[in-house]
């Protein structure tokens, strides 16, 4: 069987010209990419963005991802990315132009106090805007090959891609056969976007997209900001939704989380991949 997935000594340029089939001015790898071989290509209408995955478990990911972005995109207040799955000889790789704005990540420390509020107001309430959709399963996923819930993505991610010491802490969680929210699975200050006036004006990256509740999303947010955004994501979120957040359960799941970014980063620097 041949391979459905990318290597890194391909010729990703004409893959993208005859993706795009336009003028491109330029053409440049973003070498953080883990899970994707990733490139930022400028032409004269703006930018877009390629992700060619990895291996095969990332392959799926990017299938999932674009069915999950596709399904919520204008379902909230925010901008999503409008993926377009692709494919060259069977393998997919997904493109979406440019969504302007300032991850989150780089600007989350020099926010000031006012500034911080806006910003957990508004990741509340896109994660309550989510979390409300009124959704049929059979309409979300069109492919059923990778986990559709959180928790059975979550296990395989784990078993594949995390040494067996440092996935000692997990625990398949018995799941609920009626699905209770969609959720962004991945929602860290990475894929939150800020605009100018550093509020929040976009949320990308839907490849753990599925379904969950709705402390998969306060936990992984909260867990990857500084302290100061706690207690404003809370009282927003609970503002929101009307139903008081259990603080036990989400910092269960602040600690669980950080046990899967401590493993997986274990596991990249000891089978490092070339960018």
């Amino acid at each position: 069987m041949a391979d459905i997935f990318f290597k890194t000594n391909e010729d990703f340029n004409q893959i993208i010209k005859n993706t795009l089939k336009k003028d491109i001015k330029d053409i440049k790898q973003i070498t953080t990419g883990w899970t994707n071989i990733v490139f930022e290509v400028k032409t004269d209408d703006g930018s877009y963005f390629f992700r060619f995955p990895r291996d095969e478990f990332w392959s799926r990911t990017i299938v999932k991802d674009c069915e999950f972005a596709n399904y919520i995109y204008d379902k909230t207040d925010f901008n999503t990315s409008n993926l377009q799955l692709k494919f060259d000889n069977e393998r997919p790789f997904s493109v979406h132009k440019k969504i302007e704005g300032t991850p989150l990540a780089e600007k989350m420390d020099f926010l000031t106090e006012e500034e911080v509020a806006n910003v957990s107001n508004d990741i509340a309430k896109f994660m309550y805007e989510l979390h409300s959709v009124n959704f049929n399963e059979k309409e979300v996923f069109k492919t059923n090959n990778i986990g559709l819930k959180l928790q059975e993505f979550l296990d395989e991610l784990l078993n594949l891609h995390v040494s067996k010491e440092d996935r000692e802490f997990w625990k398949l969680e018995k799941i609920n056969d009626k699905c209770q929210n969609l959720v962004h699975g991945d929602l860290n200050s990475s894929n939150v976007l800020l605009d100018e006036n550093n509020r929040v004006t976009a949320i990308i990256d839907f490849g753990f997209g599925g379904f969950g509740d709705k402390y998969d999303d306060l936990s992984r947010i909260i867990g990857r900001c500084p302290s100061k955004f706690k207690d404003e994501i809370i009282k927003s979120y609970e503002e929101y939704s009307n139903v008081p957040v259990n603080m036990e359960m989400l910092d269960n799941k602040i600690e669980k989380w950080d046990n899967i970014d401590r493993g997986y980063i274990n596991y990249m620097k000891k089978n490092c991949i070339t960018c």
